[in-house]
């Protein structure tokens, strides 16, 4: 094992440069990096109207898609279809319909993509929205009253979501492609606690643009989304990639069909600069679900291999700790895969986890972690979490229990 974990962190935002905030403990030091929301920011704007740079958008015809395909139930009078349909499901790189085929959902006509491509295409019936800020490539919401409905748009920016935004903001059938120079992760909830917010994100695609050795887009290294004090966020048919992870999220959160994949590390001297979890609810009080998705930062899901260096910017697929005494309750992994991590599950906090029905591909140090002395997790449920193939095919083999 490494000696060293580090991951980036941030629930506020300071205009335009990352700060160093503090240090964490996973029985070795993890650096923590804070951003806050300072006077330079650009003023607000009393609709989500008023703030749109929106440039006219033309592209091609939606690209077909690839929809998973659950194996048939056999009849209960045919023994012969019954196996059949056992190996069938045995040798299905979805779980046997449990979570989504590569490229199968996101936002509709992006179609297949490289990670190393310059931009996605903008597909037929997008609008183009540009940032409201050059120079850190940012996209601002500030009033979210009542229900904020951002639908088909493709972003060439970062969203960021203002202090005073409470009420329901729904993303869906877009594309959030930060550029380079972006100075903060795809979507920073910035929301404050004298109200609430529920982020829906729906059948979108976030893919912050590659950038060239030493460049900057501070969303390839962060993860694409984070949590906020009174936030419900829904996470639904999404696919996630070149980012540092999914979400940093610990509580109200639920993440189902969903897909991440392809951490971009090629700009990186050192790729352990980048070092987070792929779902990370550090600090977390719970609940958190996740379910029926597919989580695998470290492939290249053009090629189906290997990121290289992959294990060194991802601590774990999924990844759990305290923060000043918390507890994480009621997270629950179900019928996912969960591959290409440093580690699959690393698990430093939380009591009654619930893992079930999950399907661990390769990792470099190991599926899970065990517990420290000084670590409380403790599990309710483990139960038919078996080893798969870099693919996503399961195996009969069971994964044990951590200790």
């Amino acid at each position: 094992m490494p000696e060293k974990w580090r991951s980036t962190f941030g629930r506020l935002k300071r205009w335009p440069i990352l700060a160093a905030a503090g240090t964490l403990v996973v029985s070795a030091a993890v650096t923590v990096v804070a951003l806050d929301r300072g006077a330079a920011g650009p003023t607000g704007c009393a609709t989500p109207e008023e703030c749109h740079a929106v440039t006219a958008a033309a592209g091609a015809a939606p690209a077909p898609t690839t929809t998973a395909q659950a194996t048939p139930v056999p009849t209960a009078d045919a023994a012969d279809s019954a196996g059949a349909s056992a190996a069938a499901r045995a040798a299905d790189p979805t779980g046997g319909g449990r979570y989504p085929a590569r490229f199968s959902v996101g936002a509709p006509g992006v179609g297949r993509y490289r990670q190393s491509d310059t931009q996605l295409p903008v597909p037929r019936g997008y609008r183009v929205y540009e940032p409201h800020n050059q120079a850190s490539k940012e996209w601002d919401l500030y009033n979210c009253k009542g229900s904020v409905n951002l639908d088909r748009i493709y972003f060439r920016a970062f969203i960021y979501i203002g202090t005073d935004c409470h009420g329901t903001v729904n993303i869906t059938n877009s594309i959030i492609a930060p550029p380079p120079g972006s100075a903060n992760r795809a979507i920073l909830v910035n929301a404050n606690s004298a109200g609430r917010l529920t982020l829906n994100i729906r059948n979108t695609t976030i893919r912050p643009e590659p950038v060239g050795s030493g460049q900057q887009n501070a969303a390839l290294t962060d993860h694409a989304i984070n949590d906020c004090p009174t936030c419900t966020i829904r996470i639904s048919g999404v696919d996630v990639a070149n980012t540092g992870g999914m979400c940093l999220c610990g509580a109200n959160v639920t993440i189902e069909r969903s897909w991440l994949h392809d951490n971009y590390i090629a700009h990186l001297a050192d790729p352990s600069q980048a070092h987070t979890g792929g779902v990370f609810p550090y600090g977390g009080s719970g609940p958190v679900t996740i379910s029926n998705s597919r989580l695998e930062p470290g492939v290249n899901a053009f090629t189906g291999k290997e990121v290289p260096g992959y294990w060194k910017a991802i601590t774990a697929v999924l990844f759990t700790q305290s923060q000043g005494g918390s507890t994480l309750r009621n997270y629950l992994v179900r019928d996912s895969f969960i591959s290409l991590g440093a580690f699959g599950l690393y698990a430093q906090d939380g009591t009654g986890l619930r893992l079930r029905d999950n399907v661990f591909g390769p990792t470099h140090w190991g599926r899970t972690s065990g517990c420290g002395s000084d670590c409380k997790a403790t599990y309710a449920e483990w139960s038919n979490n078996v080893v798969g193939s870099i693919d996503g095919t399961p195996s009969g083999k069971a994964v044990p229990r951590p200790s």
